[in-house]
């Protein structure tokens, strides 16, 4: 943080660059409370609250990532919000034993993690960029069915694949071709915002965007200790909610590795350790304030890709950004009305850009060995085999489960092994 001008945070080029951040990343951090509470009858107040708080806690986790400090902190633009691993738990918990230890439990498992942090931070070398580029491959890929689903309307809505949708999508992603084409500099590094922004303009006229959400979003809300329920704790929901977080740091390993990648940055032991630690205090923050755990967002990933903008100013504006749509829930449910297509139009560039900087590094890679190319195949295949076909992996027993329960997840646990397997384990 040292080197950073704070002018400059405030400045109206750096604000531009942020709310592309946050309009890439808004709707899917809201996606996670609202099933959640929807799921477990919360009260509208509650719910309220859950969305609110959740982004805050959010804001706070991504800055513990982007801050560099002795016990936490990465040091790089690693986007923290909702888990979606974290849906499922979260409401069999909730259904089960109650909020109070479905929140005791990710407070619990905040505890945990940061004490697995040195462990996992040991296991550094089981990524060589063989292993980090596949994985950054799967999470481009295993983000397509999002971005196409946002395209054609948003899964489950009731104009799912309607013409008007896909013509809303395909104009936002051609107005932020030909921005990207024809435009340098500023315009070109902000062309997704200018992008998001002409579609939603667009959709207005298409009577395709929802006011609803925006006028009766409360002007202020602010996150309380244990505002819906105290902790109690239970062992078996615990451990439910500590895989949970041994997911997001596996993914959050992998959005780590793709940054330091794009930053020219060298990841040690202490880097990943800190990077750890942060998520853990994320966790137990999320426990104490009742709100979601987090992982990395890959979106993200995809604006610093394609924008080309890396400055630290950038993300600690959209920290801020964060913490007043939270804390001004009037404010955030503008980035809430974002129509699905425009999202899926503006996605396509997003997680276009994740996928093809992982075939870069893998590019790098010595292809002409037949076992590296064994290991990126039967990693991406049963990633992408988890992701598309979830059904052929119902019937796991649940304290197997975890390993299929994100493609990101099956898929880095694929190459790690069978790089393990075929060059063995090196410190």
């Amino acid at each position: 943080m040292k080197n950073i001008d704070f002018k400059d945070i405030f400045g109206a080029k750096t604000t531009f660059l942020s709310l592309q951040h946050l309009l890439a990343m808004y709707a899917g951090a809201i996606v996670v409370p609202l099933i959640v509470s929807s799921s477990l009858n919360f009260t509208t107040a509650q719910t309220l609250y859950l969305v609110s708080a959740d982004i805050v806690i959010s804001g706070i986790a991504t800055f513990l990532q982007l801050y560099r400090g002795k016990f936490i902190g990465i040091g790089l633009p690693v986007v923290m919000a909702c888990s979606f691993t974290a849906i499922g738990p979260m409401i069999k918990v909730g259904s089960q034993y109650g909020l109070s230890t479905m929140f005791g439990s990710i407070l619990a498992a905040g505890v945990i993690i940061m004490l697995l942090a040195p462990i996992f931070a040991k296991l550094s070398h089981l990524f060589p960029p063989l292993v980090t580029g596949t994985i950054v491959t799967l999470i481009g890929a295993t983000l397509i069915p999002v971005a196409i689903n946002n395209l054609a309307g948003g899964q489950g809505s009731a104009d799912f694949g309607n013409i008007d949708n896909l013509v809303l999508g395909l104009i936002t992603f051609l107005i932020i071709l030909f921005l990207y084409r024809y435009t340098k500099g500023f315009l070109q590094s902000i062309s997704i915002l200018i992008g998001l922004v002409a579609g939603m303009i667009i959709a207005i006229f298409m009577g395709k965007m929802d006011m609803q959400p925006i006028l009766e979003a409360s002007w202020f809300q602010l996150p309380m200790p244990f505002a819906i329920a105290a902790p109690s704790f239970n062992l078996s929901a615990i451990i439910s909610l500590t895989i949970v977080g041994i997911i997001s740091m596996i993914e959050v390993t992998g959005i780590d590795y793709a940054l330091a990648g794009m930053y020219d940055k060298d990841i040690d032991e202490a880097d990943l350790r800190r990077s750890y630690f942060s998520v853990g205090i994320g966790y137990m923050l999320a426990g104490i304030f009742n709100t979601s755990p987090q992982t990395a967002f890959s979106q993200n990933v995809g604006v610093v890709q394609m924008s080309g903008q890396k400055r630290k100013s950038i993300f600690i504006n959209l920290i801020i950004l964060m913490l007043i749509c939270g804390l001004l829930p009037k404010i955030g449910a503008i980035a809430t009305a974002v129509p699905a297509p425009v999202l899926g139009g503006a996605m396509i560039f997003l997680f276009g850009n994740v996928l093809s900087y992982g075939i870069s590094v893998l590019g790098a890679q010595d292809l002409s060995d037949n076992r590296n190319q064994l290991m990126i195949g039967a990693a991406i295949t049963i990633g992408l085999g988890v992701s598309i076909v979830p059904d052929a992996f119902a019937q796991l027993p649940e304290w197997l489960s975890w390993l299929t329960s994100s493609g990101i997840v099956a898929g880095a646990v694929t190459v790690v092994l069978l790089n393990a397997f075929f060059h063995g384990v090196k410190k």
